[in-house]
């Protein structure tokens, strides 16, 4: 549970860091080149890289849940997170 907490918070920064990198080599190259579109490809591809990190936490999300499920089964555990000692 804790791994696949610290996969979403570190999704944000990640997120952003793909977005500045992408849009500032744009720039960069924009300046560079004198061009004026170069910029949003960069962005473009920042994007893309954004929704490559959002669909990989995803996945390591679900699987993370998955195994849980698979553990809970085998141990005989079915409250799914409530208190099994209650009565």
């Amino acid at each position: 549970m804790w791994r696949s907490a610290g996969l979403a918070g570190a999704l944000g920064l990640e997120i952003a860091l793909d977005l500045v990198i992408g849009g500032g080599a744009g720039y960069f190259l924009d300046r560079k080149l004198n061009t004026h579109w170069i910029m949003y490809l960069g962005l473009f591809f920042g994007l893309g890289a954004a929704v490559k990190a959002l669909m990989r936490v995803t996945k390591a999300y679900k699987r993370a849940v998955a195994e849980e499920d698979r553990i809970g089964d085998k141990t005989g555990d079915t409250t799914k997170g409530g208190d099994a000692g209650a009565n």
